[in-house]
Parts: C-alpha cells; sequence; structure tokens
C-alpha cells in the first residue's frame, strides 16, 4: 500500500472538482467578486478615463460650435506716441505768402502774417482710440458645418469609449481568469513537491536498508529541485498575474487580489457537475442560438462609430456643395477717438456696417472637393459592409475556439485520470521494490503535466469565453453611461 494515499487523494480531488458541466453555457464565466473587479476597472481605468476626457472635450466643443451664432462683443483701447517716420510736406507758405503780402499791401497793414511750410508726419502722436466692437454673423455655412460635425464626433468619441470599455471588461476576466489559472498551478505544484519528497524519504529508506544503492536517492532530490524551481518561477508568475491585474484596475500593484472558489471549481454553469474522466463532452448543438450567425444589432458601437463618420462626411459633402452661399456678417463700432485723450462728444464716434464675402472662382477647386467627398461616402458604404462580415467572422471563430477548447478539455481530462491511475500504480510497485524509481518519476511527471495542462485548458475555455462575450458585445455597457 503507498505510504501517503492522502496526496493523491487531494490530488484526484482537484482534480474532480475541476472538471466542467454536463452542458456548459457559452457565457463568459464570471462571479460576484469578478464583477465587482469588473464595476472597479470601468470605474478607475486611467486609459478609460482618456477616452472620458475626449468625450467630455468633444462636448465642450458643441457648446463652442454653438456659441458662434450668437453676438461677439470685444473691448479695446489704444493710446499711440510717435516721433519720425515718414512726413508729407505742405507747401502752405509758398501757396498763401505772396497773396497775404499783397493783402498787406492794399490794406496798409499787417494783418496777414507770413506763414511757413508744414510738413504733416504719418504715424499719429498722442492717439487714442477707445471703442466697443460688436459682431454679428447673419448668414455663415461654416458655422452650420462646424456645429454638425463637432456634435457627431461626440457620437463617435462616445462609441469609442464604449468600445474600449468591452475590450477592457474581457482584459479584466482574462486577467483574473490568467491569476486563478496560475495559483491552480501553485497547487498542483505543490502536490508534486509533497510527492517527490516523500519519493525520496522512501529512497532514503531504501539505502538505509540496503535495498538500493545511493544513486537513487540523489535522483528523487533532483526532481525536489526540479518541481521547486518549477514551484517558484510559477509563484513569480501569480505575482506578475496579479501586478497585471491591479494595474487594469488602477490599484497599488501589491494590493492583494481575492480569489473565487467558485469560479475555480466550476466555471461553465450552475448545473451539477460531472466528474470522471469519462465525462460526455459537449456538441456544437449544445447551444444553437451562438452558433448560428445572429445578425448584429444595429446600436452596436462600431456601427455606431462609423456612422458617425458617415454624417460627418455627409455634412462635409453639404458644405462643399454650399460654395456659391455668401457670408454676410454685421458690425457695430462705438467709442472715442482723437488727439489728446478726452471722452467727451468731440471725440465720440459710431460705426456700423455689413459685410460680405462671396466667392465666386476658384478653378474648379469646390467640384473637386465635391467628388472627394462622394468617394468617401462611397468608401464607407464598402467600410460597413467590410465591419458587418469581420464581425461575423470574429463570432465564427470565438465559437469554433471556445467549443474547440472545451473538446480539448475533456480529452485532457482523459489524460488526468489515466496519468492519476498510473502513478497511484507505479508508486504501490515502487513501495513493493517491483518497478524502478525512473518509472516513478516519469508517472509522476507524466501527472504533474497532464494536471497543469488540465488547468490550462481550463484557462482557455475561459479566455474563449470572454472573446465570445466580447465580440457578441453581450456585457450591459449602457447599464453604466
Amino acid at each position: 500500500m503507498p505510504k501517503h494515499p492522502f496526496l493523491l487523494l487531494l490530488a484526484g480531488l482537484l482534480f474532480l472538482q475541476s472538471l466542467p458541466a454536463q452542458n456548459p453555457s457559452p457565457a463568459a464565466p464570471s462571479s460576484p467578486v469578478l464583477e465587482e473587479y469588473i464595476r472597479t476597472g470601468l470605474d478607475s481605468n486611467l486609459a478609460l478615463h482618456q477616452r472620458n476626457f475626449d468625450l467630455q472635450k468633444a462636448q465642450l466643443d458643441l457648446r463652442r460650435a454653438k456659441s458662434q451664432f450668437f453676438p461677439q462683443a470685444t473691448f479695446s483701447s489704444q493710446y499711440t506716441l510717435a516721433d519720425g517716420g515718414r512726413t508729407q510736406s505742405v507747401p502752405v507758405g509758398d501757396l498763401l505768402n505772396g497773396v497775404y503780402s499783397t493783402l498787406n499791401q492794399l490794406t496798409g497793414s499787417n494783418k496777414f502774417p507770413q506763414v511757413a511750410n508744414q510738413s504733416i508726419q504719418f504715424l499719429p502722436d498722442n492717439f487714442q482710440d477707445t471703442k466697443m466692437e460688436v459682431s454679428l454673423p447673419i448668414l455663415n455655412t461654416d458655422l452650420l458645418h462646424n456645429k454638425e460635425v463637432t456634435a457627431e464626433r461626440i457620437n463617435g468619441s462616445a462609441a469609442d469609449r464604449d468600445i474600449y470599455s468591452r475590450d477592457l471588461v474581457r482584459t479584466i476576466r482574462q486577467a483574473y481568469y490568467q491569476y486563478l489559472q496560475t495559483g491552480k498551478a501553485i497547487e498542483i505544484y505543490g502536490i508534486a513537491l509533497q510527492l517527490a519528497k516523500e519519493n525520496r524519504r522512501v529512497s532514503e529508506k531504501f539505502v538505509e536498508n540496503h535495498m538500493a544503492t545511493r544513486e537513487i536517492v540523489l535522483r528523487a532530490q533532483a526532481q525536489v529541485s526540479q518541481v521547486e524551481s518549477s514551484l517558484i518561477e510559477t509563484r513569480n508568475n501569480l505575482r506578475n498575474a496579479a501586478a497585471w491585474f491591479n494595474f487594469l484596475l488602477n490599484r497599488g500593484l501589491e494590493t492583494p487580489v481575492s480569489t473565487d472558489s467558485l469560479l475555480m471549481t466550476d466555471p461553465f454553469s450552475d448545473s451539477s457537475i460531472t466528474s470522471g474522466p469519462n465525462a460526455p463532452s459537449a456538441s456544437p448543438t449544445a447551444t444553437p442560438a451562438i452558433t448560428a450567425a445572429a445578425p448584429f444589432s444595429p446600436n452596436r458601437e462600431e456601427f455606431n462609430r462609423l456612422n458617425s463618420w458617415q454624417r460627418i462626411l455627409e455634412s462635409d459633402l453639404k458644405w462643399d456643395r454650399a460654395y456659391l452661399i455668401p457670408k454676410l456678417n454685421a458690425f457695430y463700432d462705438v467709442g472715442f477717438q482723437g488727439f489728446g485723450v478726452h471722452f467727451n462728444s468731440s471725440q465720440f464716434y459710431q460705426l456700423a456696417g455689413v459685410q460680405l464675402i462671396w466667392p465666386l472662382f476658384k478653378a474648379n477647386d469646390n467640384k473637386y472637393k465635391i467628388r472627394q467627398a462622394i468617394i468617401d461616402i462611397r468608401s464607407v458604404h464598402d467600410q460597413y459592409q467590410q465591419l458587418t462580415e469581420q464581425l461575423n467572422l470574429e463570432q465564427e471563430t470565438a465559437v469554433n475556439n471556445y467549443y474547440s477548447a472545451l473538446e480539448a478539455l475533456h480529452a485532457l481530462a482523459d489524460e488526468v485520470g489515466s496519468s492519476l491511475e498510473t502513478y497511484r500504480l507505479a508508486e504501490r510497485r515502487f513501495d513493493e521494490g517491483q518497478a524502478l524509481q525512473i518509472e516513478l518519476i516519469d508517472s509522476r511527471n507524466q501527472m504533474t503535466n497532464a494536471e497543469i495542462r488540465y488547468s490550462l485548458g481550463r484557462l482557455a475555455i475561459l479566455n474563449r469565453a470572454a472573446d465570445l462575450e466580447r465580440v457578441t458585445a453581450s456585457y450591459p455597457i449602457n447599464n453604466r453611461k
């Protein structure tokens, strides 16, 4: 009889508890603990915050676009001092002094003095201009186009945020599953280490009783060291998996991660567990609604983003076609202007008017822009068809990968069951002196490797289920807006 049946019993229980359900559900396995982590990630992930900031900026851009339709008032004041610069000579003396001299002779007086020629400086000296300027767009297609485009950019930013949110949910799920699988691997290596140490103890007893030579102890010690090395590496992988998971949740990298034993036991459904290596495999007909290529919702984020881009292009086309519509603006200025700072009636002024800008000819540039816009819209139609086919392909691939991983898991379950029984028989024969140590070591390695592959197979199913949830956009993102 084996001297440590509890170890094989523990290994068998760990294996049996992890067998898949009889009718697994393709929905992403989850739990209250994981759902809480997902909510935390959606609330605190920094990359998602950045996309929320982009959405908020787009909303403010729309408010700015709407404000352009209202009157704009500007106050300005300018005071200048000048010296030098260009001048203009005015020969006032040359024009008037001859006449003044004649008048003085006729009147016998000096009532008309001589005047000098003048030099007028172009730069105003001691001059001030203080005014309030009010402008109002009366007709401006540029402002209308800017408003439409800005409004659509909000929809595009919202779609980008929701797409990233769905990707984040999948990433959080898979990171948590990876953490659980690594913890499972530590359990497996822990049991393997106990088995290796027990083998070393039995080998030492054989040597003490002169039933074997020293090399079996050395070989057993080598196996202990090998398992310890794998255990150290796996523990490091667990720390890295926890750090990556905490990074996604924007928490401290050393924050402990809670594990859900229910999720580790049965990640597929709430139905009863069929234990044993002969559990029936699931067929693709178990969930025909998933395997069939179901039509996608027109409100899906990928379609919303593409539709938003199409509406932007349509707005561009309408704007390009409106190139013959003139721009009409009105303005009104009121203030004080003159030499010296005197806010009085002599310097007060008002100025009002309208401004018309009408582009009439640009060498067919606008017609070429219209043709480009039409081509862009046609391209979007093809992109819509391509996106539909791409999503169908992703869904078909995700379903195939899920059921392929499920069938592979049942095969791995057979391997684990067989390896457990093989090790039990090899251990009994070794304890009775009827088997070589190399046989026991080989069977133990096969059992450990089979259990590791089985845990990786479970991880593959969990990941494929998360992929399926993502490609079908089934996580309720809209409930969190």
